[in-house]
């Protein structure tokens, strides 16, 4: 595949993956019951903003696997590159859609969003995980010295 084509496919993963996040959230969070339960467990404040942004984080880590899986199938010659610049689309084009979060709100809106930026590369990194259990074991059995 030629490189032009991969930037461009890694442009439109990043483009997707923000419209699979725009559309996916608003359903998420009308059915999520996790915010209920924890504030009925007695949790609120810092420990309630701090379950929820983990949850969040989950989520999209959950919602990055498919773009992480495209990303992977671009190859591995220059899957850092195509990651960030992914990522970067995604940034700006969730800017331009949702517009930027009021950052002085507080330090958990800072906080889910650079995780939201970060589920991407981290997906792409675990999905690179997978097979690598079996890599420092020998093959088989060790050879016998030679008497001589």
């Amino acid at each position: 595949m030629s490189r032009l084509i991969a930037t461009l496919l890694s442009i439109a993963i990043g483009i997707g993956f923000m419209l699979l996040v725009l559309y996916a959230w608003p359903a998420i969070a009308a059915y999520n019951a996790l915010p209920a339960w924890l504030a009925q467990a007695g949790l609120s404040g810092t420990a309630w903003y701090g379950a929820l942004t983990l949850q969040d984080f989950a989520i999209n880590l959950l919602l990055a696997l498919p773009a992480a899986w495209l990303l992977r199938r671009l190859g591995r010659d220059r899957l850092r590159f195509h990651c960030a610049l992914a990522t970067l689309t995604f940034a700006t084009a969730f800017t331009i859609a949702a517009g930027l979060p009021v950052f002085s709100a507080g330090g958990f809106i800072v906080a889910g969003w650079l995780l939201m930026l970060a589920a991407l590369p981290l997906a792409t990194w675990l999905l690179g995980l997978r097979g690598r259990g079996n890599r420092h074991q020998p093959s088989g059995p060790l050879p016998r010295p030679r008497a001589a």
